[in-house]
């Protein structure tokens, strides 16, 4: 019995200081990956105002094109999609840390999902039209939940965005919004037509930050690999789940969110598709 007390005592007591040691020894590391998140926040918010200023001279000088000379313009559109491009990147490295900051609550209101998600899509119909693209939608209506606007907003723009650029040429893109089990669940899909099937271990990777499959063809696309990790970041903070899966010829995002308010199931929009016309973008 003595022994036994004796063990315990002496196990406790190395928990104890391992504890100790572990939370010593890891201090130096979380204090580097703060400062990195602090210089990743204060570095993109200073190059904010100088692209703004660039872009400002840019626009100035292709609205009085007329003062160049033969050739100069094209140098001044480049210099203006160029910085465009450093915006959208910077303004992504913004998003992610602020949203690794604990300290950068959500503005949470009861937000219409449905009502954003057909909003989000009325945007996307010239996109899908100019390239070709069959576009299907289900979406419930009546589904509703407390979140961040902007922020649900962002999210279904990502996705969608993801689906036409990497939509398979004549392909087709199909968006579902429905009710989870006993409605306590709002679930968000996207499905477009893959023009390869993705390895396992790359589908695994997507929301990873700075990841990219194939980087030329997201170079030429405008993608910069922070698009997808966004999304989950969006997901998380609203204490969902975000996964991707694939058959042979399809992949599929899906995000699941608690819907903490209860209400009453409506009849769901048909299914309908359409070539550069949105179904049901009339609703009754």
């Amino acid at each position: 019995r003595t022994c036994l007390l004796v063990g315990l005592l002496g196990l406790a007591c190395f928990f104890v200081i391992s504890l100790l040691l572990s939370t010593l020894a890891l201090r130096p590391a979380e204090r580097s990956w703060q400062q990195q998140k602090q210089f990743v926040a204060d570095a993109s918010h200073e190059l904010k105002p100088p692209l703004t200023v660039i872009l400002a001279n840019a626009g100035i000088l292709l609205a009085h094109s007329g003062d160049m000379a033969d050739g100069q313009r094209k140098w001044v559109e480049y210099i203006q999609a160029e910085a465009q491009r450093m915006k959208s990147l910077v303004e992504d490295l913004l998003f992610l840390a602020r949203s690794d900051d604990r300290r950068s609550p959500l503005r949470l209101q009861t937000v219409s999902f449905s009502d954003l998600a057909w909003e989000a899509l009325l945007p996307f119909e010239s996109v899908a039209f100019e390239q070709g693209l069959e576009l299907e939608s289900d979406i419930a209506e009546g589904i509703s939940l407390q979140a961040d606007e902007g922020r649900l907003r962002e999210l279904l723009r990502i996705l969608l965005d993801n689906a036409c650029k990497y939509c398979a040429p004549k392909g087709s893109i199909f968006v579902r919004l429905e009710w989870g089990k006993e409605q306590e669940k709002a679930i968000l899909s996207v499905r477009n037509t893959l023009a390869e099937k993705l390895p396992p271990e790359e589908l695994e990777r997507l929301f990873e930050r700075f990841y990219r499959m194939d980087k030329a063809r997201n170079r030429e696309k405008g993608g910069y690999g922070l698009g997808l990790a966004i999304a989950k970041s969006i997901v998380e903070k609203h204490h969902g789940k975000i996964a991707a899966s694939q058959t042979e010829e399809d992949i599929q995002f899906t995000v699941t969110l608690p819907v903490k308010e209860h209400r009453q199931k409506k009849k769901a929009l048909p299914v309908g598709k359409y070539k550069g016309i949105l179904p049901g973008s009339k609703k009754e």
